[in-house]
């Protein structure tokens, strides 16, 4: 029974063997891709006869390349060009072609394993110490592979775990701007002073009202002609009243006397102050105001005025401005904040509490008590505060922290854990006062070289017990031997002597 098995060209010799491992014949052809490079190479042919040998297998190669058939044919491995050939034909594995200088090697070999020796070399001692010699070697052979193998196949992994706690330090820090540099012994930061200058318009609406003039008051007066001489009145001639308050009222048409006395002509007029106080009663307005009409005509209102009132108007007040400088001045604040910010390096924050603002400018586009529905206010301030370096707090924190590590502990991290108290900080003038926390975990040194010391050439009871006694940890330590089957001797199952044959894993 045949099977055929077909390659890729991608296959290499592990993917072959894999293949023949599952085999459901003895006898397996291979088919061999054009391009297939695996059994160019002689090695290959020899490791494929060896993994037939080994799974009982005989195999046949089908293949067109030549370069592969002759390496074939060379190592007895059958070849043939089809599959349909190999299998009409009856073939096996055969032994490797030899050339003379082999086959006198072998021959050579042969003589001396009868005892009958080389050519030249009939003598009987010679022919004894040879092959004594060749025991001897063959013995300290043996002896050199045990060894090497007692140093070189075992290894051994141990996990340690060293001993760790916890070590926190707590500063209450001072960030001063005059401070040159950090100061452990002064628990001092350098700081640095930030400003901004911002200006911002800001308004509101005035809340008290009042009465307010809004309209003039309107009429007709009657102009009486006192000369015997026409007279035009122009626009712009100004009545009032003679009795009472004095309501000032001036033309706003012209009027035409006739050269006659008596002679009448009507006009209209407005108050010249705008409000109620124009609205007078009729024969109240009596007197001419305008100089060059004085002694030449009489005037009086047949009617009285009408059509003066007034209206509702906003009021400045002192709480106006200070409600509308408070708002103004907050949104300035926030604006300056966010100013100084921007202004800081990446290590840098601002406490709020630092921030301090200085009122430059304050300009009211309204007087108090002026008439005003809309108060303006134009403001300008200066804002500075102190900009603390998280840096330079996180850097005394960190010799704080070293200056409490036990001489045979050391840092399990460069990145120790860092918290900065940001929001309760405290303002001395200038002077930032402020909390810091930093902890780490820290950990027993242990030396790889000294763990591999200790337990080179120990069996694994006494490597743990060794290590247990020897350093600080915080869990048994773990020995492990490999491989498993080194366990049936009981000389070689211990820990090997060659420190590269040993991997210590600590566990942090």
């Amino acid at each position: 029974m045949q099977q055929v098995i077909y390659l890729e060209v991608e296959d290499d010799l592990p993917a072959v063997r894999d293949l023949l491992e599952g085999a459901q014949a003895r006898r397996v052809l291979l088919v061999v891709p054009a391009g297939s490079l695996v059994f160019r190479e002689p090695i290959n042919l020899r490791v494929l006869r060896r993994y037939a040998a080994n799974l009982a297998l005989d195999v046949g190669l089908v293949t067109r390349d030549s370069r592969t058939r002759r390496l074939a044919k060379e190592e007895g491995i059958p070849v043939m060009s089809s599959i349909r050939r190999g299998r009409r034909r009856r073939w096996s594995l055969g032994a490797p072609r030899r050339s003379s200088a082999q086959h006198a090697a072998a021959a050579r070999v042969d003589g001396l394993r009868s005892g009958q020796g080389d050519v030249g070399y009939g003598d009987r001692a010679i022919i004894w110490a040879s092959r004594v010699l060749g025991v001897l070697l063959f013995v300290f052979l043996l002896i050199l592979i045990v060894a090497i193998a007692a140093l070189a196949v075992p290894q051994a992994r141990v996990t340690v775990v060293p001993y760790r706690e916890i070590v926190e330090v707590d500063l209450r820090l001072r960030a001063d701007p005059e401070a040159e540099k950090a100061s452990l012994a002064n628990l001092t930061v350098p700081a640095r002073i930030l400003e901004a200058e911002v200006e911002e318009t800001g308004e509101i609406a005035t809340v008290s009202k009042r009465d307010a003039p809004d309209a003039p008051a309107t009429g007709r007066i009657t102009f009486i002609n006192q000369a015997a001489a026409p007279l035009t009145i122009e626009p712009g001639a100004v009545v009032r009243t003679a009795t009472g308050t004095t309501v000032r009222f001036r033309t706003v048409t012209a009027a035409t006397l006739q050269a006659v006395v008596g002679s009448t002509a009507e006009a209209e007029i407005e108050a010249l102050q705008p409000g109620p106080v124009g609205n007078v009663d009729r024969a109240t307005i009596t007197e001419v105001e305008t100089g060059d009409l004085r002694g030449r005509v009489r005037v009086i209102n047949e009617q009285a005025t009408s059509g003066g009132g007034v209206r509702q108007v906003g009021v400045v007040t002192r709480a106006d401005m200070d409600r509308l400088k408070g708002q103004l001045l907050q949104q300035l604040q926030q604006r300056a904040y966010v100013e100084l910010q921007n202004q800081l390096g990446e290590q840098e924050f601002l406490p709020p509490q630092s921030m301090t603002t200085e009122i430059l400018a304050e300009v009211y586009d309204q007087f108090l008590d002026a008439e005003a529905d809309v108060l303006h206010l134009q403001m300008r301030i200066l804002a500075s505060g102190t900009a603390v370096d998280r840096a330079n707090a996180n850097l005394l924190a960190y010799e704080a922290l070293q200056e409490r590590i036990p001489g045979s502990y050391q840092l399990q991290s460069e990145q120790p854990t860092f918290e900065l108290d940001e929001e309760n900080v405290e303002m001395e003038g200038r002077i930032a006062v402020f909390d810091v926390r930093a902890s780490a975990p820290l950990v027993v040194g242990v030396d790889r070289g000294e763990v591999r010391s200790a337990v080179a050439g120990l069996t694994v009871e006494q490597a743990t017990q060794i290590l247990a006694d020897t350093f600080a940890l915080s869990a048994p330590p773990i020995v492990e031997v490999e491989p498993e089957w080194i366990k049936r001797w009981e000389q070689l199952d211990r820990v090997p002597y060659l420190p590269f044959r040993i991997q210590v894993v600590i566990v942090e």
